[in-house]
């Protein structure tokens, strides 16, 4: 039973977002080998999957082959059980088993596989690990630019996830390029944001990984204190975690700096020690070819120009062995295939674009018969509809003679009524101030009436009769004539008390009679005021009405 449950124990990891082995303590990559290598045996169907993509993982820098072996078992079963994320996964594996051997086509076309699955599935963890290693197999076979534009993608990802620690991998990898194009300045901006992120986790292998290339790049352009500085604290991590490989990479660098400062003795003792660590490592002759080189230019300095001879002979010889069994035949073949590639798909898309001509010429030919044969259509359907419009039109207009000539008549009829019922009113105001007046000279003559002579006074009483009477039937005309007004001046009314609703009922009724263009005698006859009240009416009116006195009231109220 024992193995059973472990092998639930290792599906439970192994379907996270997929780990870079590269981020991995290698003893404790091994212990987790040791153990799945155990319990591979024990497992079945579509739950073996993630345990051989994961020992695949693991061998990739132990041994590739094994990698290729455990991912093709991998790849198979997936597709068998249609499972696309380890398929993905699987397909990544075989290109990283591929790339460590210098099989660069397979690793590309492995590569492509992968990331096409990958940005479908859509999971950015894996997507960024995918492009990220077709980053490095462009920049291993020295497509720089293109290493770049991978390694960016990548870097976008990981600052969308805000995975701190894997956007301090992709500035030293943007680093790394742009230290091979040459431009080491620029390559130093992104190692020191690289070094400043990396000091947050601790990762002692990756800081002292991102320390030795800045020490490089100041070595490039000369700041060899500085270039000094860096290698030599990278040593010092290398020395703590025991990481060998960097150490002879560090040795090297160190060597070369002491030569150009001058220091033969250090520069001989740093080549002695990383030529005693080459030893006990495997696979090391690309480190031999450089230590021999950088011998070969400490002899040059101290003048022993015969083993300065020597050594550049072993290091040219061993140098032209390496890329003439690996790397060069295979390098011009990825060269050639890639330019076939390139070439190809410019043909492709000069052949398309063709294409899209001769089909935008025919789209344009068949568009312009069709337009003409459309306007043709568009013009008679506009002629008929103009036709029939215009016959509308006639009727309409002729309706709107007729209409407009009664309009006319009506309005006509109902300015000569308003002219009629204006002057009647007009005529009303000046009998009520006529009446008025006479009532005030009958007033007069009661006050003059002689009460000694008696057949006299009965005279006058008589005739004082007949003048109540007519009082009487002058009140009524007073009202009568306010009614009048309140009619024929609605409009006037509304629009007076809209626009100056302080206004008092005494104040809109003297503005009316005012309007009438009636006297100040009129108005004071017809409301039974002294003349004087109706003045300073009309001195409080112009005030209310903001009026100069050089305004004219009556034309000021006729316009309102």
């Amino acid at each position: 039973m024992r193995p059973v449950f472990l092998i639930l124990i290792f599906i439970g990891f192994t379907t996270h977002a997929q780990t870079n082995i590269w981020d991995e303590n290698p003893n404790d990559s091994q212990i987790e080998l040791d153990s799945l290598l155990t319990i591979l045996p024990y497992s079945t169907g579509k739950d073996k999957i993630p345990l051989l993509n994961r020992v695949a993982e693991i061998y990739w820098s132990i041994n590739p082959d094994k990698t290729i072996e455990y991912a093709n078992e991998a790849l198979q079963l997936s597709l068998e059980f249609n499972d696309k994320s380890q398929e993905g996964l699987a397909l990544i594996n075989l290109c990283q088993g591929y790339l460590f051997n210098d099989f660069y086509d397979k690793a590309l076309q492995l590569g492509l596989q992968s990331l096409e699955i990958r940005k479908e599935i859509g999971n950015d963890y894996d997507l960024a690990f995918t492009l990220r290693t077709l980053g490095w197999l462009y920049y291993d076979i020295g497509y720089f630019d293109k290493a770049l534009q991978y390694h960016t993608e990548t870097l976008k990802i990981h600052e969308r996830i805000d995975d701190r620690q894997r956007i301090a991998y992709s500035y030293n990898s943007i680093g790394l390029i742009h230290e091979h194009k040459g431009d080491c300045n620029l390559a130093l901006s992104f190692f020191k944001k690289s070094l400043e992120l990396k000091k947050e986790f601790n990762n002692k292998d990756r800081i002292a990984e991102t320390m030795k290339n800045m020490g490089i790049c100041y070595r490039k352009i000369n700041e060899l204190d500085y270039a000094k500085d860096f290698l030599e604290s990278s040593l010092d991590i290398s020395n703590q975690i025991k990481d060998l490989q960097n150490k002879v990479d560090i040795l090297n660098e160190l060597s070369i700096v002491n030569l150009k400062l001058g220091d033969y003795k250090k520069c001989y003792s740093l080549l002695s020690e990383s030529r005693l660590i080459m030893e006990g490592l495997m696979d090391n002759k690309e480190w031999v070819v450089e230590n021999d080189r950088i011998l070969s230019d400490y002899y040059l300095a101290i003048g022993d120009y015969k083993e300065a001879l020597l050594n550049y002979k072993k290091h040219a010889e061993a140098k032209s062995e390496i890329f003439s069994n690996n790397k060069s035949e295979k390098l011009t073949e990825m060269r050639t295939l890639y330019e076939a590639e390139r070439r190809e798909s410019e043909i492709k898309l000069l052949e398309q674009q063709r294409n899209l001509e001769a089909q935008k010429r025919e789209s344009l030919l068949i568009g312009s018969i069709l337009s003409v044969i459309i306007a043709i259509l568009v013009i008679v359907s506009l002629w008929n509809n103009i036709k029939k419009k215009k016959a509308i039109y006639d009727q309409g207009n002729r309706l709107s003679k007729e209409k407009l000539k009664t309009q006319s008549l009506l309005r006509e009829n109902l300015e000569h009524k308003l002219e009629f019922r204006m002057k009647e009113l007009t005529n009303l105001a000046l009998f009520i101030s006529q009446r008025t007046s006479i009532y005030k000279d009958l007033t007069k003559s009661l006050k003059g009436l002689n009460f000694t002579d008696i057949n006299q006074l009965k005279k006058h009483i008589n005739s004082l009769i007949k003048e109540y009477t007519f009082k009487f039937d002058f009140n009524e005309d007073i009202q009568r004539f306010h009614t009048n007004v309140e009619t024929l001046q609605s409009e006037f009314l509304f629009r007076i008390k809209e626009k100056y609703p302080h206004l008092t009922n005494k104040d809109i009724q003297l503005a009316v009679q005012v309007k009438l263009k009636l006297s100040s005698k009129e108005i004071a006859n017809i409301n039974n005021i002294s003349l004087n009240s109706v003045e300073i009416g009309r001195h409080r009116l112009r005030k209310k009405l903001n009026l100069n006195t050089k305004d004219n009231l009556v034309s000021f109220l006729e316009n309102i």
